[in-house]
């Protein structure tokens, strides 16, 4: 009998985890870790984003939530949440205009929590985006209205603090004990000679979490899926951070991984942390969706996010590390921007009819800089024939190109993309200590479709809301 060469992988990556008893960073595709990452919010065009956490352990967990604004990933807002044993907390995000100092009246995006658990020192029904972390780029709050967010598990709870969140008819017995604990003279204050690790034990993994875009007024749902890292941290390690500390982040990991290719996965170690999470989410070639049915007024918007980028980006020269080709400044990308990465993109229809992006029929388009996925999260928007190109329908994105100008063939097919002048991620197999290259970037995303039936039934307009995850490929070369 032949085995299934998915689970034949399956099993020669555990198989490595246990052989080497130690953590190496992975890509959970079953959906659990101890580090999550929600690679889309949107607050622009009367969206709103839903979220919620679940820890799915007996064991109470400390979490840390940090929003990433989408130019360059700087913190808009971070908070801690207690959860006890299976609990789950759930937020919303929604467009405001900001009331921050000097910022006054400016399109931002706010966060409210109507849910039970503890958030120390937190406003659960009303957050606004702040601005303080906007230290380069842009000085304007409608960067904050789209990016990422990190879901990070600091440790478990312990001792009273544990019994403190344990829930009482749907309500934990004591979250102003956890408010008092971060204020001065409280167990984890270490200001005032609190112990930050006080009544914390390890990590130990196993939070989830579901991300959905919400348009209301129109009834459209689209899923965002969420990638799950597990063996984050190393074994032991506790990384309780204060409520408002944004600090903690992808960085923290330990600095080995276990990236799979289509030929056999590996086993990695990096000098740095962040190299690690970099190498389970490279993606050497770009596989995208779009259905632009006329019939039902199709839009097709894929987000591509790459959040590990602003650690390796200088905002000040816009030049950059490995992977990434040294210099950032490109034509299709502006500095306020934080430059980009030139592409290879190849359109194919659902009958492998290949089109070239910028070709109209009749009189050509106006040449257009080189593809280029511009900072940390950006759009890519499908139209069939873009002659007034406008900003994308679904996601209201301000970064964003038109991608491609589908003019021919069947109006369903998917994008192709691939790097220009990438510079490899050098690490070392484990096994072998000889030094391979992993390909590509690190990219992560999903597509969007909208349908619109304007009669479906007498008089009733209907919409539909799709996503699908985006689809890579790895590609390790071994020295």
């Amino acid at each position: 009998m032949t085995k299934n060469p998915t689970m034949k992988k399956f099993i020669i990556v555990v198989l490595l985890l246990i052989s080497c008893h130690a953590s190496a960073v992975y890509v959970n595709h079953q959906g659990m870790g101890e580090v999550l990452i929600v690679p889309y919010y949107s607050v622009n065009n009367n969206l709103n984003t839903l979220v919620s956490v679940t820890n799915t352990k007996g064991t109470a967990k400390a979490i840390k939530i940090t929003v990433r604004e989408g130019l360059n990933g700087h913190a808009v807002l971070s908070y801690n949440v207690y959860l006890g044993a299976y609990d789950t907390w759930t937020f919303v995000m929604g467009s405001m205009n900001s009331t921050a100092t000097g910022f006054e009246g400016q399109a931002s995006g706010a966060m409210a929590a109507f849910d039970n658990s503890c958030a120390p020192l937190f406003n659960k029904y009303f957050t606004e985006f702040s601005p303080s972390s906007l230290v380069d780029g842009p000085q304007d709050l409608q960067r904050t209205r789209e990016g990422f967010i990190e879901i990070i598990e600091m440790g478990e709870l312990q001792g009273d603090t544990a019994d403190f969140v344990k829930q009482i008819n749907g309500v934990p017995k004591n979250c102003s004990a956890l408010d008092n604990a971060w204020q001065e003279g409280g167990q984890w204050h270490e200001a005032s000679g609190g112990n930050v690790n006080q009544d914390l034990a390890p990590v130990s993994g196993g939070l989830m979490a579901e991300a959905d875009l919400i348009h209301v007024a129109s009834g459209v749902n689209y899923s965002i899926p969420v990638v799950a890292l597990a063996d984050f941290f190393a074994e032991g390690t506790i990384a309780h951070a204060p409520p408002d500390d944004s600090t903690l982040s992808l960085d923290a990991a330990v600095p080995k991984a276990t990236v799979l290719t289509d030929e056999k996965p590996y086993q990695l170690s990096f000098e740095r942390g962040i190299d690690a999470v970099s190498a389970v989410l490279m993606a050497d070639e770009l596989i995208a969706t779009y259905a632009l049915d006329s019939g039902v007024l199709g839009k097709a918007e894929t987000v591509y996010t790459q959040p590990t980028r602003r650690f390796y980006i200088d905002f000040d020269s816009l030049t950059a590390e490995a992977p990434y080709t040294a210099d950032a400044n490109v034509d299709a990308c502006t500095r306020d921007k934080y430059g980009g990465s030139k592409m290879v993109v190849s359109i194919f229809d659902r009958e492998s009819k290949i089109e070239s992006p910028g070709v109209g029929v009749g009189i050509p388009t106006p040449p257009s800089p080189e593809p280029a996925y511009c900072g940390s999260v950006f759009v890519q928007s499908m139209m069939r024939h873009p002659i007034n190109p406008r900003q994308p329908e679904i996601t209201g994105s301000n970064n964003y190109h038109i991608g491609g100008n589908v003019q021919e063939g069947t109006e369903n097919g998917f994008v192709q993309s691939k790097f220009l002048n990438t510079r490899p991620l050098i690490g070392t197999n484990i096994h072998t200590n000889q030094p391979v290259h992993v390909m590509g970037l690190p990219v992560i995303g999903v597509t969007l479709i909208r349908f619109t039936n304007t009669d479906a039934q007498p008089g009733i307009l209907a919409q539909y809301g799709f996503s699908h995850q985006l689809k890579s490929k790895a590609r390790v070369i071994e020295q």
